[in-house]
């Protein structure tokens, strides 16, 4: 069997409404702000990079003045300019004792200026580039007569003289002209500074970022990981654009060229997720806070929501379920005065409940009247129980009265009485208006007429509470009755009554082969007979009834006031 399944209350829809509707703005919320932020975070570590760019060039432009000043005053120390002309006019004639001590003493003069400034070598090279000396922690990496083209800066650039490539490494110099009294130039003074991870690394404090030095698409030096280096490399042609952003160790990173020296380029990287991270993590708190503020605030109002609606409603149906169970369906119903929909609601339904019970009555005063016509035409088939079962019916209500019957029950009880005999209907004439005793087949045949009642009533849906009257009324508590044998409590009781007020209107009422006989007479005939024929408790509630009618009930017939 398929159990339906019941529709949620009111309540819990408008909870159900108002809880998704406000995940559903939270939700779209939080993507806004978040790609927002986003959005902030991107242009702000793009401001960055930039602000960067400038802070780093105002720097480097600041310690290569500082340099170029300092390499300056070294370049016109007189013992380094002798020896530089002396080895530049005999270097081709002097043995290699003299070329060594001129050496000695460039170096020398040399390794003076290193100590006192800090870069990683100081050299000297001629008017072609080839190196004659050098001093300082790196001066091993300058062999001594080699030529070493200096790349020169961007014209307008403020950040570096150039850059020198030794080998496997890059330098970035700062270059002074060697010019004797006479103004010719005998050479140069380099300080040369290693392109490094440990210049990439203070590149990247300058830049508040991730710092990458490459020439050629290879990275000469940089702040990250060797793995990170290799991906790099293959972005070389993304870089190359200046700005930007890409993807690295599966983040979103803003890069900006700094500076480009010839093929030497100087990046700076940051995380555009690592920058949002933060960023993010504290609106999502917030939002969280807000969300929770936002699903208590609609809580609270889904609360009050649904029993602004659900009360009245609630209400109202509870009015309906107490009319539906007492059947008073023309009481009317209340106006909440919560809504105008609700209150035209109610007034509909209670015109609809007016117009039900009017045509309701009118129903059951035509089928009353059709049921009354339909025993009267019973008794008229013979004059001597003319009136009988309306005299039994006043009889029953009576007796149930005294037995304290309900109000239904007592309707039913007077309704099947006046039906208790419609059985006879299919009994002959000659049967049922015989002036003589009966025979016993033609008893037998009489005896038929409570099952063809009931069989006739079955036809009838709205008189089947009446069915057990008509049927069992013959019935006897000793189980000689009939058409069942029926004994004691299993007769209904309502049966009881009827048979007890029937057996008394027939005691006395006049028959064609005997005179009516009185009341006490009746009364004690029933008394002599119950318990076998008659249920006592009944016969003492008709006697009861009896003595009370004069003043209880003016309605009884003749024959019980007799």
């Amino acid at each position: 069997m398929k159990l339906s399944s019941q529709p949620p209350r009111l309540v819990v829809k408008t909870l159900g409404v108002t809880f998704v509707t406000t995940a559903l703005l939270l939700a779209v919320t939080f993507v806004v702000v978040i790609v927002s932020v986003g959005d902030q975070v991107r242009a702000g570590v793009a401001a960055n990079l930039e602000a960067s760019q400038r802070m780093f060039a105002a720097i480097e432009s600041r310690e290569r003045r500082e340099r170029q000043a300092q390499a300056a005053t070294v370049a016109e120390n007189p013992t380094l300019k002798a020896a530089i002309d002396t080895y530049a006019a005999e270097s081709r004639s002097a043995d290699n004792g003299v070329r060594e001590q001129l050496v000695n003493t460039m170096t020398g003069e040399l390794a003076k200026v290193a100590a006192r400034i800090e870069v990683d070598a100081v050299v000297v090279v001629d008017v072609d580039q080839r190196a004659l000396a050098a001093a300082g922690p790196l001066a091993e990496r300058w062999p001594l007569g080699r030529s070493v083209a200096l790349v020169p800066a961007a014209s307008g650039s403020d950040a570096f003289d150039g850059v020198v490539h030794v080998d496997q490494e890059a330098f970035s110099i700062v270059s002074v002209p060697l010019v004797l009294g006479d103004g010719s130039r005998i050479g140069a003074l380099n300080l040369a500074t290693s392109l490094d991870r440990r210049y990439a690394q203070r590149l990247g404090e300058l830049a508040r970022a991730n710092t990458v030095i490459m020439a050629n698409g290879l990275v000469v030096a940089s702040t990250l990981d060797r793995d990170l280096e290799r991906h790099i490399e293959s972005l070389a042609p993304v870089l190359s654009k200046g700005e930007g952003t890409i993807e690295l160790n599966k983040e979103r990173h803003a890069f900006r060229r700094l500076v480009q020296v010839g093929d030497t380029s100087f990046y700076a990287l940051a995380s555009i997720d690592d920058s949002a991270r933060g960023a993010i993590t504290a609106m999502s708190r917030t939002l969280l806070w807000i969300g929770i503020g936002a699903m208590a605030f609609a809580l609270l109002a889904s609360i009050w929501l649904a029993n602004l609606l659900a009360k009245p409603i609630g209400r109202l149906s509870t009015s309906l379920g107490a009319m539906a169970l007492s059947r008073q369906f023309g009481a009317r119903l209340p106006l909440t005065g919560s809504s105008r929909e609700l209150d035209a609601l109610t007034a509909t339904f209670n015109d609809l409940m007016a117009s039900v019970s009017a045509a309701e009555a009118q129903t059951e005063a035509a089928y009353m009247g059709a049921i009354r016509a339909l025993a009267t035409a019973l008794d008229a088939r013979d004059p001597y129980t003319a009136g009988h079962s309306e005299r039994v019916s006043v009889l029953s209500v009576s007796i149930g009265r005294v037995l304290k019957l309900s109000a239904d029950d007592l309707e039913v009880v007077r309704l099947g009485a006046l039906l208790h005999d419609i059985g006879k209907i299919g009994v002959p004439d000659e049967v049922l208006r015989k002036p003589t005793a009966l025979t016993v087949e033609e008893v037998d045949v009489i005896k038929l007429h409570p099952a063809l009642g009931a069989r006739i009533l079955r036809a009838v849906p709205f008189l089947s509470r009446h069915i057990p009257i008509v049927e069992l009324h013959h019935e006897r508590p000793d189980g000689r009755g009939y058409p069942h044998g029926l004994q004691g409590d299993d007769i209904p009781l309502a049966a009881r009554i009827v048979h007890v007020a029937d057996a008394y209107d027939a005691i006395t009422s006049a028959r064609a082969y005997r005179k009516a006989r009185s009341s006490p007479e009746a009364l004690s005939e029933l008394w002599r007979c119950s318990g076998t024929e008659f249920h006592a408790e009944i016969v003492g509630a008709l006697t009861t009834a009896l003595s009370f009618a004069p003043a209880a009930e003016p309605a009884l017939p003749e024959a019980m006031s007799a």
